[in-house]
């Protein structure tokens, strides 16, 4: 029997289904750790793993320290510290975002899901944050699985609109997209498996964002080497019939990919959210929504009526469509943005959030 550490800050949502497909694979002892403060690594281990960005590299120290074959942490400072990210891909001839000049953003070098990035006015940040300059294009993400270094699967998504206009704008309901057809970012995807070919990840499940106009890649900007937030890895689930989770721990522990997957549907998924602070008051829209699109919804999270509004840019609750034709999800989230409206305490004004996409025509079949 292999004895697997898996850690994480609390076995809940995600990670408990990380634990789940870690514990499902063959000749596997798992114990779980929930690590808040402090992780002292055990000589009972044969690997210890996590799927917590926050935790990627601790992990990575504790392996070292017990001598286990697992991904380094110099692996994961090259992947996650934005500066060695942008040095390591700038030699690899690839795009990334520059250096502030005029209109910038400040990020933390560490991190993600935008947490702590904001429009900054100057491109002074301080010695933990990162100054660059703000791309204005498509936001577009492309995710793999690795094995020894190659990517072996690939997949795209988009954010509509950028995370940082989603920031900047608590009312708008943010969403990402995976398109069925993949060939319009031929390109895109074609830099994004150089990038992950010169950062050496070895055995991983990556994730890496970047900004595009008119087709072409203006740079990358971030880089996780772990099954992605903002409910991406659920999407792959219902893109492919797959278990995405399943092949993260198929990945970092026997080291294995067992596709090629067939890419059946296109799936996208609005993040609801609210004007103004405080509680959740009222949820208007739903009613609409289940009865015009229960044929394309594949999950939903509600807002719960209540509870604290959410300060992140995936909000308070989620619905998740699939059909087998991009418009029609395209068309599923525009029509759910126009319906549903949260309102919360504390509002201060009322922002009336305009779809990127034009008026929804009838609803199509089913996929």
């Amino acid at each position: 029997m292999r004895r697997i550490v898996f850690v994480c800050h609390e076995l809940i949502g995600e990670a408990q289904r990380a634990a789940d497909a870690l514990a499902g694979l063959d000749n596997v002892e798992l114990r779980v750790e929930e690590h808040r403060s402090g992780f002292s690594p055990t000589r009972e281990a044969d690997l210890i793993v996590t799927a917590t960005e926050l935790l990627l590299e601790e992990v990575a120290l504790a392996n070292e320290a017990l001598g286990l074959k697992a991904m380094s942490a110099d692996t994961v400072r090259r992947a996650l510290d934005k500066r060695s990210l942008k040095r390591v891909l700038r030699e690899a001839g690839i795009p990334v975002a520059g250096g502030a000049r005029g209109a910038c953003i400040v990020k933390p070098l560490r991190g993600g899901g935008g947490l702590g990035t904001r429009r900054a006015p100057t491109a002074h940040a301080p010695e933990d944050m990162l100054a660059e300059e703000l791309l204005e294009g498509d936001e577009i993400a492309i995710d793999t699985i690795t094995i020894g270094d190659e990517p072996r699967f690939h997949s795209v998504c988009c954010y509509r609109p950028s995370i940082l206009t989603a920031l900047e704008n608590p009312a708008i309901q943010w969403t990402c997209i995976m398109p069925r057809d993949l060939a319009p970012y031929r390109d895109f995807i074609e830099q994004g498996l150089q990038a992950v070919r010169a950062l050496k990840v070895g055995n991983a499940m990556t994730h890496m964002e970047g900004f595009v106009r008119k087709g072409r890649l203006l740079g990358f900007t971030d880089a996780t080497l772990r099954p992605a937030g903002a409910r991406i890895a659920p999407m792959l689930a219902y893109a492919y019939d797959i278990d995405p989770y399943r092949a993260w721990a198929r990945a970092v522990v026997d080291g294995a990919f067992d596709g090629p997957w067939e890419r059946k549907y296109a799936v996208g998924t609005i993040f609801l959210r609210g004007n103004g602070r405080g509680t959740i008051e009222q949820l208007h829209g739903i009613d609409q929504v289940r009865e015009r699109l229960r044929s394309v919804i594949v999950e939903a999270r509600l807002p719960r009526i209540g509870a604290p509004a959410a300060a992140t840019y995936t909000g308070d609750g989620f619905i998740t469509v699939r059909h087998a034709e991009t418009a029609a999800v395209e068309e599923a989230l525009a029509f759910i943005a126009a319906t549903v409206r949260i309102d919360n305490s504390g509002l201060d004004q009322r922002i009336d959030f305009k779809p990127a996409w034009d008026a929804i025509p009838a609803e199509r079949g089913e996929p």
